[in-house]
C-alpha cells in the first residue's frame, strides 16, 4: 500500500495545480500534446486512453444527459490524473533500489 504524507500531498497538488495552469496557458494543440506525454509517462498511452475513458464512463452517475456527461468525464479523468501525480509524488524512487521501475 502506498502511504501518502502531508508532503507527498501539497508536493502532487502543487505539481498538479502548475500542470493545469500551464495548460490553460498553452494553446489547445500544446495542452493536449503534454498531457498526453504524462498519461504516456504514467503508463497509459494512446492505446490505452481509450479503455480509461470508457472505463471512466461506466461509472458516471448520471447517462444520457451530454451536457452533464461531458464535464463529469472531464472531471473524472482529471481526477485520475491528479491521483496519479500525488502517488508519484508519494513514491520514494530513492528508497526502491533495483526494481525495474518504467513505463512502457
Amino acid at each position: 500500500m502506498l502511504h501518502i504524507s502531508d508532503e507527498a500531498l501539497r508536493e502532487g497538488s502543487e505539481r498538479a495545480r502548475d500542470l493545469f495552469a500551464l495548460g490553460r496557458l498553452s494553446s489547445q494543440e500544446d495542452a493536449a500534446e503534454v498531457f498526453q506525454r504524462l498519461w504516456t509517462a504514467f503508463g497509459i498511452g494512446p492505446e490505452k486512453l481509450p479503455e480509461l475513458l470508457e472505463e471512466l464512463a461506466q461509472i458516471m452517475p448520471i447517462s444520457g444527459v451530454p451536457e452533464i456527461e461531458a464535464p463529469l468525464s472531464w472531471g473524472l479523468t482529471a481526477g485520475v490524473l491528479v491521483g496519479l501525480i500525488i502517488a508519484d509524488s508519494a513514491t520514494p524512487l530513492d528508497e526502491l533500489g533495483d526494481l525495474p521501475i518504467f513505463a512502457d
